[in-house]
């Protein structure tokens, strides 16, 4: 396969990968022409709404939920009554994507998650787009996995929190982008979700290794996240509003990159 130009590798992070809205919009504000994108967990979920054309429409179910906590409370009850199906969430996405199939994206998009038989990278181009991204976000001991094809999948953050080196695989020129802060922030008197959320954050920042290498055709960008709790939704409109300053903070490097 011929490789892009451009690819956008986009990390997890819960609420705090809807940054990733916010960071997508300022490009297509700019024309940057994105022709890949590779997305983990919550970044498979923005990358791939973006690619079915519908990131507008994601951003204002977002913020129309994160107003009255609806989300909050349906995962949070969810889980008390022991009940992690990861239904309700594509419930949610489904109207966006409407039994959209990978091979019609535009930008093209792969999903990363994790396979429990193998333990390796599991990068999903084929098939259903929402039952690729619901296999993407699958946190561990919040949702079932899923199953696709012979594979158990789990969210691609447990091996692939940010899918840089495989996005290099599908573009010339790569832009990663981290939603992840960089360092811990775990609250004294933290219930299971600040518990899950700090682990996976340490686990994360080892993974990523904060992804600083330079060279000419990749580019690092860091959205200051820390601060902000993995099941926030309230604080949406502000995470979006942190993806739109990391990307014009870096617009000019972005720009010359993508035409280069």
């Amino acid at each position: 396969m011929k490789k892009g130009d451009l690819a956008i590798a986009l990390s997890g992070g819960s609420v705090r990968g809807l940054a990733h809205i916010g960071f997508l919009e300022v490009l297509e504000e700019n024309d940057i022409k994105v022709d890949y994108i590779v997305g983990t967990s919550m970044g498979a979920l923005v990358g791939g709404i973006y690619a079915a054309g519908k990131l507008k429409e994601l951003k204002k179910k977002i913020l129309k939920l994160s107003k009255s906590r609806i989300l909050s409370l349906l995962l949070s009850n969810k889980i008390r009554k022991g009940n992690t199906d990861i239904k309700e969430i594509e419930k949610f996405i489904e109207p966006l994507i409407k039994g959209k199939r990978m091979k019609t994206l535009e930008p093209k998009f792969t999903a990363i998650a994790t396979d429990l038989k193998t333990g390796k990278e599991a990068y999903l181009e084929e098939g259903s787009l929402l039952k690729n991204i619901s296999a993407s976000i699958s946190i561990p001991g919040i949702f079932q996995p899923v199953k696709i094809k012979n594979m158990l999948l789990v969210d691609g953050g447990v091996i692939d929190p940010l899918p840089k080196e495989y996005a290099k695989e599908k573009a010339k020129k790569v832009i990663a982008v981290n939603a992840m802060p960089t360092k811990v922030n775990y609250k004294k008197g933290g219930d299971t979700f600040d518990i899950l959320s700090e682990t996976m954050g340490i686990m994360t920042n080892k993974l990523i290794g904060l992804g600083k290498k330079k060279s000419n055709d990749h580019l690092f960008v860091q959205i200051k996240t820390r601060g902000i709790d993995s099941f926030d939704f309230k604080s949406a409109s502000r995470v979006i509003n942190l993806g739109r300053k990391a990307a014009k903070k870096h617009i000019k490097k972005i720009t010359k990159l993508s035409k280069s």
